[in-house]
């Protein structure tokens, strides 16, 4: 490509353009203007300037995985590494093995995108230095944590609080450690699902996690979606907890009244029958006029042909 076409790119900020044509680029400086707009450009270099240490430096601290594109001198040069992973954590995939076993690389990296753990070497993946410092950016980097860190109460509570379905990560041992499942539950409902199944099957504790996050009635057990108490209990935090409450609680009139007087709209998983009493149905008008639309058809004119009444007068 000539020197009128590099320039071209250049004003027209459009340095990507060029992946769909066939050449390299060997004038340093119109290569440091590229790199100053995106740091990708360094994949047009030729071999010659990938070796050049200030034009990677350039390209690193702009797209850090623009490292990929380096020769592989530089790629174990501390100095480019470093400004790659600042930049980019996960630059850290093409830096050299002895670089991926450096403590300062890899803590950089994990700092800056706490997932770049996969890409360290399995020492540091055991340091508990570096694991906290990853899960404390990316919850979910404990999938890269080694396996006896993974039995890390600390570290799994960080790791869990900023993403509660890193739980699924923790030992089997730890998903049933009952203030690890409640800080997961708080960030994320879904995580109750990798609780211990004696958690999931706990009612005291259910009632807890409910509490936070009703919409995690979903996991429990089988046997406490048709607990009736609990079933209200995350209707109280979650107005549509009844989608995972076992359907025969929906032909329980105690049931049905009490969760109308929580939300009009639960009328919807009545059965037929109760849709047709009186009671309930009121009731649930009462909390919601929208309710009506889900009452039995006699009750539904009755009801409407009252309200027509009341506001003609």
């Amino acid at each position: 490509m000539n020197n009128l076409n590099l320039k071209n790119l250049h004003e027209r900020n459009d340095t990507l353009a060029i992946q769909h044509t066939e050449f390299s680029i060997s004038d340093k400086n119109q290569l440091f203007k590229l790199l100053q707009e995106n740091g990708r450009a360094l994949e047009y270099a030729n071999h010659e300037l990938r070796a050049d240490k200030e034009l990677v430096l350039c390209a690193v601290k702009q797209k850090g995985r623009a490292l990929k594109f380096a020769s592989p001198e530089l790629c174990d040069d501390f100095d480019c590494v470093l400004a790659a992973v600042a930049q980019n954590g996960k630059a850290l995939e093409y830096a050299s093995d002895e670089l991926k076993s450096n403590l300062e690389i890899v803590s950089a990296a994990v700092k800056s995108n706490g997932s770049a753990l996969v890409f360290a070497n399995d020492q540091l993946k055991s340091s508990p230095t570096v694991v906290l410092a990853a899960v404390s950016q990316n919850g979910g980097a404990l999938k890269f944590a080694a396996d006896n860190l993974r039995s890390n109460s600390e570290l799994v509570l960080a790791a869990v609080k900023l993403k509660g379905r890193a739980l699924e990560f923790a030992t089997k041992e730890l998903r049933a450690d009952k203030n690890i499942v409640l800080a997961a539950v708080s960030e994320n409902d879904w995580a109750f699902t990798y609780a211990s199944d004696e958690l999931r099957a706990d009612k005291d504790f259910a009632m807890q996690v409910v509490a936070l996050k009703g919409r995690a009635l979903e996991y429990a057990s089988a046997e406490l979606k048709a607990d009736s108490k609990l079933v209200l209990a995350a209707a109280v935090e979650y107005e549509w907890a009844l989608d995972y409450a076992d359907s025969k609680l929906m032909s329980n009139r105690t049931f049905i009244l009490a969760a109308v007087k929580l939300h009009g709209l639960a009328l919807e998983y009545a059965s037929e029958t109760l849709r047709a009493d009186r009671e309930i149905v009121l009731t649930a008008i009462e909390e919601n006029p929208e309710a009506l639309v889900y009452a039995s058809s006699d009750l539904r004119a009755e009801f409407a042909k009252n309200l027509a009444i009341k506001l003609d007068k």
